[in-house]
């Protein structure tokens, strides 16, 4: 199925997408969590070195990992924590606390997410009030967190907070410590963000990730660039999704005694569908395949450039194939029976995540 859908995975791609198809069509396609299946297939060591018990795969086989849980409408944290908070670890974390992190990360046991936005932040990274003082051998945050993607569904968080020298740091933050408040809350595709008011937070010393010096706005910009490109991955599996549900719905729905697909109109809709989802798929791939120096650059700030292409075009065919899918789908679209308005809502939750439109706009442009 694969190798001809997706001319453009090769064999190793190929047998990752089959094998996570394989998984999907024995999961309820209800929208729940799904972490559990993704686990026992071990998605989330997919990133990590063979000596952690993972593939060392690239961007290109998150890719079609996430194309395939979207077209199958999977729900997880996987983009949070296997992806963003992962590829964070690695680049960040001294050898130690990858050896104790990565291997709770690779059996599902710790779940992640990146806690870096604040009240101002509006998706700059840099934008950090939240504060790290030193208390003994250790430290003391204080601060709050807004809208952490996946948070309600993580039992660790990441946490970004300026140094008393004015460094940006990360902290590991674990559920249950004392000053540390958790506001869950439902998002619309149904999973679970969180608020996190940081009160006098104690950590120990090996609670901040890495050492003093390190560029951590550079490893920042390349992991939440990293889930950008995985989320236009699953939007793009979502959209063919949503195509191939609709096409399948036109052929079979009979108006005025005939199929409507055999409309001029409707074609028209469904090729205008098609070629919106073809080129947000090929600027996906090429922001999967940059994501590790890539064939196409190894620049960071071209790379910034693509990944926010890639999520502007994704966020613009997510809105017309979606709407499209519902106008066609009638009064269907509309029901709860059809997985159509959950893989909407998934877009929807998509195009807010990890900087919205305007944000990526601005960001393309003012990249040099």
């Amino acid at each position: 199925m694969y190798p001809s859908m997706y001319p453009y995975y090769d064999e190793d791609q190929s047998q990752l997408a089959e094998a996570v198809s394989r998984m999907a069509a024995d999961q309820p396609q209800d929208g729940s969590d799904h972490w559990d299946a993704l686990v026992a297939l071990g998605l989330p060591a997919l990133g990590m070195p063979e000596a952690f018990g993972g593939s060392d795969a690239g961007g290109r086989g998150y890719h079609a990992v996430l194309e395939t849980l979207g077209r199958h409408g999977l729900a997880s944290p996987f983009v949070a924590s296997a992806l963003c908070c992962t590829r964070l670890l690695m680049l960040c974390a001294t050898a130690a606390q990858k050896e104790q992190l990565l291997p709770a990360l690779a059996d599902g046991t710790l779940v992640l997410a990146l806690a870096s936005g604040e009240a101002q932040t509006d998706f700059r990274l840099a934008s950090v009030q939240a504060s790290a003082c030193a208390d003994g051998d250790g430290w003391q945050l204080q601060g709050r967190k807004t809208l952490v993607v996946n948070g309600g569904q993580a039992n660790a968080w990441i946490v970004t907070a300026r140094t008393g020298e004015g460094e940006l740091a990360l902290f590991m933050v674990r559920d249950g410590l004392p000053g540390v408040q958790v506001r869950r809350f439902p998002c619309i595709d149904g999973s679970e963000g969180c608020d996190l008011d940081l009160d006098a937070v104690r950590l120990g010393p090996g609670d901040r990730i890495g050492a003093a010096g390190q560029d951590v706005l550079t490893a920042l910009e390349d992991a939440v660039d990293a889930a950008v490109a995985g989320q236009c991955a699953e939007s793009i599996g979502i959209q063919a999704a949503l195509l191939e549900t609709t096409v399948a719905y036109a052929r079979e729905r009979r108006q005025f005694a005939a199929a409507i697909g055999s409309f001029q109109v409707v074609q028209h809709r469904l090729v205008d569908m098609l070629v919106a989802l073809e080129q947000a798929r090929s600027l996906a791939w090429l922001a999967a395949s940059v994501l590790d120096g890539g064939d196409a650059c190894g620049d960071a700030d071209e790379r910034g450039r693509l990944v926010s292409a890639a999520k502007v075009r994704c966020i613009e065919s997510g809105r017309l194939i979606g709407l499209q899918a519902i106008h066609l789908h009638g009064g269907m679209g509309m029901t709860a029976e059809l997985p159509v308005g959950r893989w909407v809502k998934r877009l929807l939750a998509i195009e807010h995540s990890f900087g919205d439109e305007r944000h990526h706009l601005s960001r393309f442009a003012h990249t040099p």
